[in-house]
């Protein structure tokens, strides 16, 4: 059964509040003849057990969890520490989508504050279910908004996608450069959509760097690009490039920055797109050029650059999340990329080795 209801105020704070407000759903959502009861709590806390009573008076009998806030993480201790003939059911005052399937996966039941519920049991048999909120509805400022833009997350992912090993958060704020509260906001996020693994309160211990790459590429605000045309070719702003001292800066993405194809039009980011066409004597075009210039969000597009026949191009990883989305989108180029990716991780990805 289902249905559906705008999440309540205030924010429940206390173990009983959150209990009570996750019960409400529960009980709303029972049939007729169902009813729910629970020991006596000692205010604050919540109640030890939950007792659902069927209409003909059968029972079935849950160990009660409390918690503000459920990870993913969690789950597979709590399930560890309960028997195998008790049942849990989990309540806080949000649970997100990846928590809730992890639960489901685990046969433990549960309801948050906005109504998101499932309880099952065998015998007397229970199934209901009911959907409450996508998103936490308390969430303050500051607080994760579960997607990756922005330039703390262009450098944790960046910086998590280019190194191996295990990495403490700490240890990740100096390696990639991100402020100390966006780095745990941004870890956060990615441990909340099942993108890394992390010891409770500890290390990253592992990375989905595929997936992380490509929710980072989706999520991200395209940057600004403009349109040039290379009066003497491509051919001779590439050796013109390669002879330079660098004091311009620019890195070339897209097909150009891998083994693709030969790349039919140029494009790169530069810190200054004006003083770049100056210097290269690139002409401005509405349409058409062969010469796209981006202005990046931040310098991590210049972190752990690679040496291409003499040009600067981003890094592997980049060129990659730059090809799946964004205006130097090209599918199949990303899909190649990846494969050359996936082969040879050694050949890209730095290995860590954490202070002990």
């Amino acid at each position: 059964m289902s249905i559906t209801d705008v999440a309540p105020n205030p924010r429940p704070e206390r173990s009983i509040d959150i209990y009570r407000r996750a019960v409400s759903w529960l009980e709303a959502a029972l049939p007729n003849g169902w009813s729910v009861s629970a020991d006596r709590p000692r205010s604050p806390a919540a109640p030890n057990r939950l007792l659902v009573t069927a209409p003909d008076g059968d029972t079935v009998s849950y160990s009660i969890i409390t918690s503000k806030g459920v990870l993913s993480g969690d789950i597979a201790r709590i399930a560890t520490e309960l028997t195998d003939s008790d049942r849990g059911f989990v309540c806080a005052h949000y649970l997100s989508e990846p928590v809730r399937r992890q639960l489901d996966g685990h046969g433990i039941s549960y309801a948050d504050a906005t109504g998101n519920l499932t309880l099952v049991a065998d015998r007397p048999a229970i199934w209901v279910r009911n959907r409450g909120a996508d998103a936490d509805p308390w969430r303050g400022p500051g607080r994760p908004s579960g997607v990756l833009t922005g330039e703390p997350s262009e450098r944790i992912v960046r910086a998590l996608a280019d190194h191996v090993g295990e990495v403490s958060v700490p240890e990740l704020i100096k390696l990639s450069g991100a402020s100390t509260g966006a780095a745990y906001r941004v870890v956060e996020v990615l441990f909340e959509r099942e993108l890394l693994s992390r010891m409770p309160r500890g290390p990253v211990t592992d990375v989905r760097w595929e997936h992380m790459l490509r929710a980072w590429a989706t999520d991200r605000k395209p940057c600004p690009t403009r349109r040039f045309a290379s009066p003497d070719g491509l051919d001779d702003l590439r050796s013109r490039l390669a002879e330079s001292n660098g004091d311009l800066g620019y890195a070339v993405t897209g097909i150009g920055a891998t083994d693709y194809a030969h790349a039919d039009v140029l494009e790169l980011y530069a810190d200054d797109v004006d003083a770049f066409a100056s210097e290269f004597d690139l002409r401005p075009v509405d349409g058409g050029g062969d010469v796209v210039i981006a202005t990046p969000w931040s310098a991590v597009v210049f972190e752990r650059m690679q040496i291409r026949a003499g040009l600067r191009c981003v890094a592997p990883t980049h060129a990659y999340a730059d090809l799946v989305a964004g205006p130097f989108r090209h599918p199949d180029a990303a899909d190649y990329q990846l494969t050359a990716l996936r082969a040879d991780e050694s050949a890209w990805r730095r290995e860590l080795r954490r202070n002990r």
